[in-house]
């Protein structure tokens, strides 16, 4: 019975990992009053990440001792679980400072959480295995984004962003639906690399590298760009400047759009800052950028050591949106972001986190021996590179979908090697309770 009911856990990880690209289209339900906290309203995005967290304590509680303990002593759970720790005061603090109007840093460190027990689950799962599967579930994630985006491009829907008409299919802006696209261009590439039936892989990436296109996300770009790069690097030297051509044809093509023209003119357009300043006119968001960091730099140097709380960048951040009378903006580089809301210390705790998945990247390459399990696990330390470098120029750890997925793609890149050599890995299994669910009759195929 247990093996049957963590079955079905697996499955409905796999589930949101496949419908959560999909969710952020639909809007909140209505708010429900909890007493002193006031009016909270729930979206299907949200319970999404409450089932996670339901999900995984149920995994805990089901699994087999040595199949728990080997999940939760691999070096990347630990180092996660270390790090959300870490955050705890960031995240209480500011509630017991400020009550109910900072509930908001309790929900990042909760939305933030939600990430390890999807995380631990789907690494347990490519240790033993199965990482096709989460494969198949992140394919299966692009069905809903891609026929949306096709029929924003059609009928001309999507965003009017500074007069240039982007679409962002059923993510809330184009830069978030950039950064997933990127991701699937890499698994889309490799699978173009090793599989034997091409063709199908072919056209979805030539598909995605067009909504990538049609998203005319600077960030998205840029990101494609390290992507490219860092592929190129593992390749051959023929295969090497195939990728690099086809990074310049990319590039041609954004170009050769009207809008992708109106874009880069918005983005050479740079202004002086002290005059955007007083005036508050409209200028390129490279501009915005800069003006956006100057004015949360200035708010971090009022507690520079400890921060504001998580999730307080927009509500200290003095630049406010609809000209001055609306919520606070985000700052747009998540470097920024966790100086403002942890300080230097909390800063200081982000950079080691991200360091170390680096290095677990890393070693995972050079234990893997199979090929295209090398190969796999290659790209997932290029969509690394990618995310740091997206990082400095917008909010990618708050686009959970993104997120969710990207730590799919971890997971399965981080347990493959042990798959292969289940003794010598640190996702072993010492239990034989692990191989009778493995060839249990109601295991998914």
């Amino acid at each position: 019975m247990k093996n049957r009911i963590l079955t079905w856990i697996e499955i409905l990880v796999l589930t949101v990992i496949a419908v959560r690209p999909s969710l952020d289209a639909m809007g909140g339900w209505p708010a429900i009053t909890f007493g002193s906290a006031g009016p909270l309203s729930l979206n299907p995005a949200g319970v999404a990440s409450l089932l996670m967290l339901a999900l995984g304590f149920a995994w805990l509680l089901l699994s087999a001792p040595g199949e728990r303990a080997a999940a939760l002593r691999h070096p990347a759970v630990l180092l996660f679980g270390a790090w959300l720790i870490l955050l705890i005061p960031w995240a209480v603090v500011p509630v017991y400072l400020h009550g109910a109007s900072r509930l908001a840093s309790l929900r990042e460190w909760v939305r933030l959480f939600s990430l390890l027990p999807l995380f631990v689950i789907l690494l347990n799962l490519s240790a033993r295995g199965n990482a096709n599967r989460i494969l198949a579930a992140l394919f299966l994630s692009l069905i809903v984004p891609a026929l949306t985006a096709l029929y924003q491009i059609a009928f001309h829907e999507g965003m009017l962003v500074q007069k240039a008409h982007r679409i962002q299919s059923t993510f809330p802006h184009p830069n978030p639906f950039s950064f997933y696209l990127v991701m699937m261009i890499g698994l889309a590439y490799w699978k173009c690399r090793w599989s034997e039936r091409r063709t199908g892989w072919i056209l979805l990436l030539l598909l995605s590298l067009g909504l990538l296109i049609s998203t005319f996300s600077f960030t998205g770009a840029g990101m494609l760009g390290v992507l490219i790069l860092m592929i190129a690097i593992g390749e051959s030297r023929r295969l090497r400047l195939t990728i690099l051509s086809s990074l310049i044809l990319f590039a041609l093509v954004f170009v050769a759009t009207p809008t992708g023209r109106q874009r880069i003119r918005t983005i050479t357009q740079w202004d002086n800052l002290d005059e955007i300043e007083r005036t508050g006119r409209e200028t390129s968001s490279m501009v915005w950028r800069l003006l956006n960091w100057r004015f949360l730099i200035r708010t971090w140097k009022k507690s520079p050591w400890a921060g504001y709380g998580l999730d307080s960048s927009p509500i200290v951040n003095p630049n406010r949106a609809y000209q001055g009378t609306g919520p606070g903006q985000e700052p747009h580089n998540d470097y920024i972001r966790f100086l403002i809301d942890a300080g230097v210390i909390g800063l200081f705790f982000y950079l080691i986190w991200l360091a170390g998945i680096g290095l677990l990247l890393m070693r995972a390459y050079r234990q893997a021996n199979a090929p295209p399990v090398r190969g796999f696990i290659w790209i997932a330390a290029a969509l690394y590179a990618a995310w740091l470098a997206g990082s400095a120029n917008d909010n990618l750890i708050i686009a959970t979908a993104y997120q969710y997925c990207l730590w799919a793609v971890f997971a399965a890149a981080l347990g493959w090697p042990a798959a292969a050599h289940p003794t010598g890995g640190h996702c072993e299994e010492p239990n034989a309770a692990v191989n009778r669910r493995n060839a249990a009759p109601d295991a998914p195929a």
